[in-house]
């Protein structure tokens, strides 16, 4: 009899019939040496030690089954090509072009110095490729006189150095492009660059994949909403993507029309292979290793269940683990029926997963043989008689959802931490990265530094004055770049944040507002509600995504993400201060 089950029998009998309760202890090797405490450690001088760590790892212990020789596979798969939002008319083709591409893409025209620029040095490049010198000097000081670079906005010195070095040199390749995209470009004297507008779209829309219909970004809830659906009865719905890694998880809720045990196929016959990863520790004790892990110099907190997982795993459980291929396309959906295994008593084993067994295991919701599947009801509901036939409906499946692999992504061009400050009553939105009229990212705090100066003097100049009688102040100092929002009751249970904005109110000047300077703050995060602010804060940023398709073409996009926050803050914004 194994040593657990002595010590369980003696230090917990069994008391009024509950047989269910399992002790929570292990049996653990541990040196007496204070120099060499890793328990390990496999030492071949020493037979006892050998013998007892097999012993550890259950090789004396003899079991009544054989080993898996031959797998065969029972499934049924269905592609789903079409994507729709919350606001689309019918679905769309998703094509060559990755998901997360589709779902994430943003349309933004050019704002800033540079892409202007960039796009009305191409138009003139192309100009002078189509029509002789003399045609294309005199095109291309007509377009400058007609669409003139200029400068909007408070720039910075960087952008005011840029603009005064291209002002007159290049034509708006903004304001260009703004009329291109409502086909009020080319007319009249400039009918003759049709070609070349053509050629410019084209160009343009490689280096920023356009946005098709209406967007899955839903502003008030800092989400993206967005399902796939199949030829079939096929529906996969994303509710809550937010994170920037599109992949089988995102998707929480399913509606199929399809029987799995319809329309099925057997897959090859597979030799089993074991479950394993690089540098995991020999099967064999006799074995020497590699030195690429070492398990026994690992470091394990409690907290930190990877590790332990890992070395469980690699220590005790992978001789239990198999693994055969299946082949998917990108977009298929896969319903596993059965598995065949065939062991080298020859001995068939049919593992069943339809309507009638089920994959479970047992009355036990959480033991069951599979992994990596879309659920669209409670895994931890009681499985009663009741709801029996209801867990039997459920759509369970494999997704290979059609992403890219791998994506480069820039650094944030515009981040905006939400903060909830308390002592205030209301949520801070502060600009962390924010563009300047180049396009170049910077620290919102500097820019706005530069572009708005202090808010208000500080105590230092005050207390420089000779006056030295009190003073009444209306609200403490906030730095430029804090944006305000403040809640508003929708109705008796919802609360929506709206955004507001300081003011700079100092001697000899007229009170203004202080306009945020991000693109998100301005044109987008103006309504977001109460929820989707957690006490933690969010942060949203704004990057550029470069990733290569299934086709080999390049498709880049600016898109937006939502990451947790940093906890909460305080702005130290007061109210109604006598300062003496």
């Amino acid at each position: 009899m194994s040593l657990y089950y002595k010590i369980k029998r003696n230090l917990f009998p069994v008391e009024d019939g509950n047989t269910n309760f399992i002790p929570q202890f292990r049996l653990e090797g541990r040196s007496r040496n204070a120099d060499n405490d890793s328990g390990l450690e496999m030492r071949i001088a020493d037979p006892l030690w050998m013998l007892g760590r097999q012993w550890q790892f259950g090789e004396f212990r003899g079991e009544d089954n054989g080993s898996p020789i031959s797998i065969k596979a029972n499934y049924r798969k269905e592609q789903a090509n079409y994507y729709s939002f919350p606001k689309s008319k019918k679905p769309t083709k998703i094509g060559n072009v990755p998901l997360e591409a589709r779902v994430e893409a943003m349309e933004i025209p050019p704002k800033d110095l540079r892409g202007k620029v960039r796009i009305g040095q191409k138009f003139e490049k192309l100009i002078k490729t189509h029509f002789s010198e003399s045609e294309s000097t005199a095109f291309i000081n007509s377009l400058r006189k007609a669409f003139p670079l200029k400068l909007e906005g408070n720039p910075d010195q960087k952008s005011l150095r840029f603009f005064n070095l291209m002002a007159g040199n290049v034509p708006d390749g903004g304001k260009l492009w703004e009329k291109i995209e409502k086909n009020e470009f080319p007319k009249g004297d400039f009918m003759p660059l049709e070609t070349v507008t053509n050629k410019l779209k084209n160009w343009y829309q490689e280096l920023n994949l356009p946005a098709e219909g209406p967007p899955s970004w839903q502003a008030k809830n800092l989400i993206h909403q967005f399902s796939v659906h199949g030829e079939k009865d096929i529906d996969l719905n994303a509710p809550d993507y937010r994170s920037g890694h599109l992949d089988w998880y995102s998707f929480d809720h399913a509606k199929i029309g399809i029987d799995p045990s319809e329309k099925t196929i057997d897959s090859e016959v597979y030799m089993p292979v074991r479950v394993s990863f690089a540098a995991m520790p020999d099967k064999r004790l006799y074995s020497f290793e590699d030195s690429k892990l070492e398990l026994s110099g690992m470091e394990v907190d409690q907290s930190e269940l990877v590790k332990l997982m890992v070395i469980d795993f690699s220590l005790v459980s992978d001789n239990d683990w198999f693994t055969i291929p299946i082949e998917m396309k990108l977009g298929e959906l896969c319903w596993v029926n059965n598995i065949a295994v065939k062991d080298v008593f020859g001995i068939t084993t049919i593992i069943n997963n339809d309507k009638e067994t089920g994959q479970y295991l047992d009355t036990n919701p959480l033991k069951m043989w599979d992994a990596f599947k879309i659920r669209s009801s409670d895994l931890l509901r009681e499985r009663g008689k009741n709801n029996q036939e209801l867990y039997k409906k459920e759509e369970q499946f494999l997704y290979l959802p059609p992403v890219a692999a791998f994506r480069q992504e820039s650094r944030p061009l515009e981040e905006i931490l939400f903060l909830r400050d308390e002592y205030a009553n209301m949520v801070w939105g502060i600009e962390k990265t924010v563009c300047n009229e180049l396009g170049k990212p910077t620290e919102g705090y500097d820019l706005h530094l530069e572009l708005n100066g202090p808010f208000i003097k500080t105590e230092d100049e005050t207390e420089q004055k000779e006056n030295t009688s009190p003073k009444f102040r209306l609200a403490s100092p906030v730095p430029t770049n804090w944006i305000p929002y403040l809640p508003f009751h929708l109705n008796d249970s919802n609360i929506e944040l709206r955004r507001a904005v300081m003011m700079r109110n100092e001697d000899h000047t007229e009170p203004a507002d202080i306009v945020p300077l991000s693109t998100l703050a301005q044109n987008d995060l103006l309504n977001i509600r109460e929820e989707a602010i957690p006490r933690a804060g969010v942060r949203v940023q704004l990057t550029k995504q470069r990733v290569r398709g299934t086709d080999g073409k390049t498709y880049i996009w600016l898109g937006r993400k939502v990451l947790a926050g940093k906890g909460d803050s305080s702005s130290g914004l007061t109210f109604d201060q006598l300062l003496f």
